[in-house]
C-alpha cells in the first residue's frame, strides 16, 4: 500500500461535481511548504502543489467547511500524471485521493474537524475520474 500524508493550505475554494452515476467529487489543490535552514544559516522555502480529490460524504464536509487559504492535513492515496505543457515540455503534477481531511488553522475558538472516507468506494481506475 502506498500512502501519502500532508499539511498545507488550500490555494482556492474547494471545486464540486457529480459524476454521471450521480456521486460528488469535491478537489482543491493543497500548497505544501518545506521550509529549512542551510548550513550557513540561509533560510529556504519549497512549496509543492498538490491536487487533493475527495468523494461521498467526505466530499460534502469538505464542499461545506473548506475555504481558500485554510489549513489542512491530508491523508490519501498518491498518483502522479505526467503531461506534455504547450510549449512541448514534459510536466507531471502529484494528485491524492484522500481517505481523510482533517481541518487546522481555523478562525479563533473553532475546533478542528476530522473528516474520513468512512468506507466510501474511491475509483480505483484512471477511467473511472469524471475529469
Amino acid at each position: 500500500m502506498l500512502e501519502v500524508q500532508l499539511i498545507g493550505n488550500l490555494g482556492q475554494d474547494p471545486e464540486a461535481r457529480y459524476t454521471a452515476e450521480g456521486a460528488l467529487v469535491v478537489s482543491f489543490p493543497v500548497a505544501a511548504t518545506r521550509r529549512w535552514t542551510d548550513r550557513d544559516g540561509q533560510k529556504h522555502e519549497e512549496t509543492t502543489w498538490v491536487d487533493v480529490t475527495t468523494w461521498g460524504g467526505l466530499a460534502e464536509v469538505c464542499h461545506q467547511h473548506l475555504t481558500k487559504g485554510r489549513q489542512v492535513f491530508v491523508r490519501g492515496r498518491p498518483e502522479v500524471r505526467a503531461f506534455t505543457r504547450k510549449n512541448g515540455e514534459l510536466g507531471a503534477a502529484l494528485r491524492v485521493t484522500a481517505e481523510e481531511v482533517i481541518f487546522l488553522g481555523g478562525k479563533p475558538g473553532e475546533k478542528g474537524v476530522q473528516a474520513e472516507a468512512a468506507g466510501e468506494a474511491a475509483p480505483t481506475s484512471a477511467d473511472d475520474i469524471p475529469f
